[in-house]
Formats: C-alpha cells, sequence, structure tokens
C-alpha cells in the first residue's frame, strides 16, 4: 500500500503541484517586473516575493509554525543565519520572516526565468562554489548592506545538506558580521526536508517549524572570536535539531 500512495504523491506533484507553482511564479514574477521601475528601493517587491511565498507554500499544503520572533527587536536589523535541508526552506522564510532582508543566495539561482530575475532587481547577493575574488567582493558588498542598516539572510552551508545534518559552515558572513558589530539571529527549519527532499521531485504536504533565537551581539568582539561565534550558532541549531528529525 505504501509503494502505492508514494506513486500517486509523485503523481500528484508532477501533474499538479510543481505546474501550477511554476504558473503562480510566473504570475508574481510578472508583478514584480510591473512594479520595478516604481521601487527602486526593493521594498514593494519584497511584499511581492512574499506574497509568491505563501501562495507556494499553500499550493503545496506546506504549514509552518513560527517560534521565538518576539525576541527580536522590530525595527532593527540582523544577519539572519539559517540551516537549509531543502529548497522550499526559501519561500518559508521569505514568507514567514516579517521584515525586509536581502538573501545571500547560489549564483545559480538568479538566471532562472522570473524568480531569478527577481532576485537580481532587488538586490539579492549571488555567491558561487568556486570564484573566490567574485565571493570576496560579494562579502564586501554585504559589510556594506549591513553598514548601510539593511537585514541579510544567510545559508552558512552554502548549500542544501544531503546528509541531513548541518554542512560545515562558511565563515564569511560571520567575518562581516564582526566588521560591523551587527547581531547575528539564528534560524532553525525542521521538517523542511520531510516536505521535499534533495533530490527528488516528490512534495509532500506537511508541518514545518521555523524556530527565532535570541539575537548574538557581536558589537567589540574581534576576529580572534570568530570560531566562538560560529561555535555557538552551530550549537544553537544542533540543540533545536533535538527530539525532531530535520
Amino acid at each position: 500500500m505504501e509503494p502505492l500512495l508514494h506513486s500517486l504523491g509523485l503523481l500528484r506533484s508532477l501533474l499538479f503541484t510543481i505546474p501550477l507553482c511554476f504558473v503562480w511564479t510566473i504570475l508574481m514574477g510578472g508583478v514584480s517586473l510591473l512594479v520595478s521601475p516604481f521601487d527602486a528601493g526593493g521594498a514593494r517587491q519584497h511584499v511581492i516575493a512574499r506574497w509568491w511565498a505563501r501562495g507556494i507554500l499553500l499550493i503545496c499544503g506546506v504549514r509552518v509554525r513560527v517560534r521565538g520572533f518576539e525576541q527580536v527587536e522590530r525595527g532593527r536589523h540582523y544577519v539572519y543565519v539559517s540551516n537549509h535541508q531543502s529548497y522550499i526552506d526559501i519561500p518559508i522564510v521569505f514568507g514567514h520572516l516579517p521584515v525586509d532582508f536581502r538573501i545571500m543566495a547560489k549564483a545559480t539561482l538568479f538566471p532562472i526565468p522570473f524568480f531569478g530575475w527577481h532576485l537580481k532587481r532587488t538586490g539579492h547577493l549571488p555567491i558561487g562554489r568556486t570564484n573566490v575574488y567574485a565571493d570576496a567582493r560579494r562579502l564586501l558588498q554585504a559589510v556594506n548592506y549591513i553598514r548601510e542598516g539593511r537585514s541579510l539572510v544567510v545559508y552558512p552551508e552554502g548549500g542544501r545538506s544531503v546528509s541531513g545534518g548541518l554542512e560545515e559552515f562558511r565563515t564569511g558572513v560571520f567575518l562581516a558580521a564582526l566588521k560591523v558589530g551587527a547581531p547575528i539571529v539564528p534560524i532553525t527549519i525542521r521538517g523542511s526536508r520531510r516536505v521535499l527532499s534533495p533530490r527528488s521531485w516528490h512534495i509532500r504536504p506537511g508541518s514545518v517549524e521555523m524556530i527565532v533565537d535570541p539575537p548574538i551581539a557581536t558589537e567589540g568582539m574581534g576576529k580572534e572570536r570568530l570560531g566562538e561565534l560560529v561555535a555557538r550558532v552551530r550549537q544553537i541549531m544542533e540543540r533545536n535539531y533535538q527530539g525532531a528529525a530535520a
């Protein structure tokens, strides 16, 4: 019985869920494109991205519970650092992190029609895997973003975790936060891997939890404490994993 249910679920994903997600992305990407000439700062387009994300989650049957955001001071800017288990993490963050932010995301996402065009137009930062010099420029740009009072969302693992656990963290964004004294807010997403696992087209309806931990102050911390900062964020995420499958 279980193989039959799996096959029916996969068929539903291929014939209904995924095509509808594409249509919704094209529609909202078109709206974002129309708004862009009148939205130099990208704030209105970010609201449209939130509508897009909520629509994607609705189509996929994903319910998101946010816990802990009340510990974040409204109106203040942070570097949000999140784990990354699934492609569905992107609409989860866009749909349920109620602040105007920019993400540092894989450069391969930016050429994607409508979705990638939106990322590029609104000032999100592409990060590659091999071009060290380009990444250094992006990290410098991230420092400038933070100095200008903008919030960033970063996936320090550099991509989706294939193993299901936390991968090794890249330290660049932590250095950027230290350089300008920006507080870091750890975000742990649990359950997204069950909804959409890596290397799969099978989208399963389900519940996901996004845990927002208290900000970690970095003001006054020197580069010599970089390892301590990275380890602290990792420890928080690992603690949140305990007692629930990621």
